[in-house]
């Protein structure tokens, strides 16, 4: 009775995706992906390296699925109700369903391991993404809860915005949260390169958390602060150091930092609006951004700068879905059969999501070629569109009057040909504003780069900028190279950028660049060294490149966080103790990730020194730092003068000795072939000068 129910459950989760087990056993492209369509309902399977379809699953139309999808994993996520199904690719099949009864899940899948979020519940349940069942009891959070994402050390990040903190969630429990923000701050997480990076849209910051759970902040421009409710866009991951980061709303503001050199470049879109604009993705040194106004991607290549391109991926406006796997960018027209793959290189086939002719619930298979790592279209993939900009006017045309007619003669001498008069020359036309004006964050500097005009002729471009500093050069010729370098700003400043074409009837200027800081955040400091002191260390270090608007946080054994210079002195510890110190490094631009370490161990520095007026009487050792009577705990006999070994001193009470005179309120802790215990500093021949007397320690246990 129990099979014949789950088996009934089974058919009708079958039905109800409209799929079946096919006969076939078809094998897919390892490098592929699974995309969706609304119109047909169909999640096919594409090939990455020829843009082939190899597989496909039938659905109902109109339903809106989410496909999940991480090596083999394979899930199908029905926003509306939270229903989950498991793929199965070898059989094209639906193997494993759940109702997690909830609209909007998330589902966080990476490594094997998997998470499912209810966001306004506030509810983390770990699950086995091959079953799909519940792994251990739920976590509960204050909701709403942001985009959870898995690292690449399989912890999972949540965003709560209700305390302005992220929470890492190990095996399904709950680890010390990290503060990343105020309460009611918008978080967004990217796994960069396998770390968690948050953007507090707000607070206009990005945290960077260490595999070593350090902490480091990079500023980002004020721009990002004016995103639109919700704050910004960032993806899920990225597979290197970059991160874009796209602030909607009214300013269009494109946003890309490096990890890991903690640069920050920006750029402005122009010309699209920005509430069209979706999530940004990053491939290579390219940043995609979907354009559901036209159906379109957006790319704009960091690494060079200038204009961005377009790249057509539907027929007429509506999201696009994108995504990256396998080092492969993919767009999705959800809407439509059309999508696009596109590699590191920038190559790109088109896919034809229609094609039913491939193994599927109810098909045989065709032969498959064996993918080739090459594009299968033997022309060349011709370059993106560019970004709709002003045509260069046509050139003049220029006039010829008719010749005059001849007038026969009887002279064989030829009658000279009229002058033709020249048509008047037009006036020269203004260029376009140059665009595309990008500014990147360096040691010491900005980097600007820009779009050249286009139309009129130019005679060169200058660059204007808030505040004071210098641009080098002072101009660029209107063949470029179109590059600036300002200098000599403050790093606790952010700068704005005009680059204005001059021509002969005077200058364009472009639209203001997003606002940057000559510098970057600082990396950690090297060399990080203690040396012991009585009660405290000497502390040194070199500082990192272009650290010249750099402070340095010590924590651990102790705190300051607004240390100057390369070396600090801390006092007022234990000693005979171990301690250690972290150091980070930070300016106007952030702080670094990680954070330096380094220990002092400030154990006793035991001596050997020899008794000393021993001549009248017996030298007692005494239990504590006092003379109470006869109270001893050793007798050095009189007359004997001996090694004794000194531990540490403190101060007691104030002895007088008759031998030589000498007064003194220091005691010796030492260790003697007579005992252990206190003698008076007027009976041990010590350096003397000071408490303690180095190289002795004070007695601090």
């Amino acid at each position: 009775m129990i099979a014949g129910v789950v088996a009934t459950i089974l058919v009708a989760a079958a039905a109800w995706y409209g799929v079946g087990v096919s006969s076939a056993n078809p094998k897919l492209a390892d490098v592929g992906a699974w995309l969706w369509t609304k119109t047909s309902g169909k999640v096919v399977h594409v090939n990455g390296l020829s843009g082939e379809v190899d597989g496909y699953l039938n659905d109902k139309a109109g339903r809106k699925l989410r496909v999940v999808q991480d090596g083999g994993t394979v899930l199908l996520v029905d926003d509306r109700n939270g229903f989950v199904s498991r793929v199965e690719p070898s059989q094209l099949s639906v193997a494993q369903s759940r109702d997690l009864g909830a609209a909007g899940l998330q589902l966080a899948v990476s490594g094997g391991a998997a998470y499912a979020v209810d966001p306004a519940k506030g509810s983390v349940q770990q699950i086995d993404p091959a079953t799909l069942n519940s792994v251990g009891a739920p976590i509960t959070l204050p909701g709403p809860l942001g985009a959870a994402r898995i690292d690449g050390g399989r912890r999972l990040w949540v965003p709560v915005t209700a305390k302005g903190e992220v929470v890492p969630v190990v095996d399904g429990a709950a680890a010390a949260p990290v503060k990343v923000g105020e309460p009611g701050e918008e978080l967004s997480i990217t796994i960069a390169g396998g770390l968690p990076v948050v953007v507090n849209s707000r607070a206009a910051t990005a945290t960077i958390i260490g595999a070593d759970g350090g902490v480091g902040e990079i500023t980002l421009p004020k721009g990002v602060a004016q995103a639109a409710k919700g704050g910004a866009l960032t993806p899920a991951a990225t597979e290197g150091a970059l991160v874009p980061i796209l602030t909607p709303g009214d300013s269009g503001l494109l946003v890309v930092i490096d990890t890991g050199s903690n640069s920050v470049l920006s750029t402005r879109f122009d010309g699209q609006d920005p509430a069209d604009l979706g999530v940004p993705q990053v491939l290579g040194s390219k940043v995609y951004v979907p354009d559901q106004g036209s159906g379109s991607l957006i790319v704009w290549d960091s690494a060079a700068g200038g204009r961005p391109t377009t790249l057509r991926v539907a027929e007429g406006p509506g999201p696009v879905d994108v995504f990256v796997k396998d080092g492969l960018l993919w767009a999705n027209d959800e809407n439509g059969d059309k999508a696009v793959v596109i590699d590191p290189e920038g190559r790109k086939h088109d896919i034809d999501k229609g094609d039913s002719d491939v193994p599927g619930p109810s098909s045989t298979p065709k032969p498959k070629q064996t993918p080739s790592s090459e594009p299968t279209r033997s022309e060349t993939v011709p370059d993106p569109d560019p970004v709709e900009t002003s045509a260069p006017p046509a050139s003049p045309t220029r006039t010829r009057e008719a010749e005059p007619t001849r007038k026969p003669t009887r002279t064989p001498t030829r009658t000279p040909t009229a002058t033709p008069t020249p048509t008047p020359t037009p006036s020269a036309t203004a260029p376009g504003a140059p665009g595309a004006v990008t500014a990147r964050s360096g040691p010491g500097k900005v980097t600007v780069t820009f779009g050249p005009s286009t139309g009129g002729k130019v005679e060169r471009y200058t660059l204007k900028t808030t505040g004071g500093g210098q641009s080098v050069p002072e101009s660029v010729p209107a063949d470029g190279p179109f590059q600036f370098e300002f200098t000599g700003g403050n790093c606790a400043n952010e700068y704005t950028f005009v680059v204005v074409a001059h021509w002969s009837g005077g200058e364009v200027e472009s639209q203001p660049s997003a606002g940057a800081k000559p510098c970057v955040a600082p990396g950690s400091p090297t060399g990080f060294q203690a040396k012991p002191k009585n009660r405290g260390a000497e502390l040194t270090w070199t500082g990192p490149e272009a650290a010249d608007d750099t402070t340095y946080e010590l924590t651990g054994a102790a705190t300051n966080n607004t240390i100057r210079g390369n070396s600090y002195t801390v006092d007022g510890l234990k000693n005979n103790q171990k301690h250690t110190f972290r150091l980070k490094a930070k300016n106007s631009a952030g702080e670094s990730p990680e954070a330096a370490t380094t220990e002092v161990d400030l154990a006793y520095p035991r001596q050997q020194y020899k008794n000393k007026n021993n001549d009248q009487t017996n030298t007692l050792i005494r239990p504590t730092p006092a003379k109470n009577g006869d109270d001893k705990v050793g007798t050095i006999p009189k007359g004997q003068y001996i090694t004794v070994t000194v531990i540490c001193q403190v101060k007691g009470q104030v002895v007088n000795e008759s031998q030589d005179g000498s007064t003194s309120d220091i005691w010796n802790k030492v260790e003697t072939q007579y005992g252990n215990g206190w003698l008076s500093d007027t009976l041990v021949a010590t350096p003397g000068g000071g408490f303690p007397e180095a190289p002795l320690f004070e007695c601090t246990d």
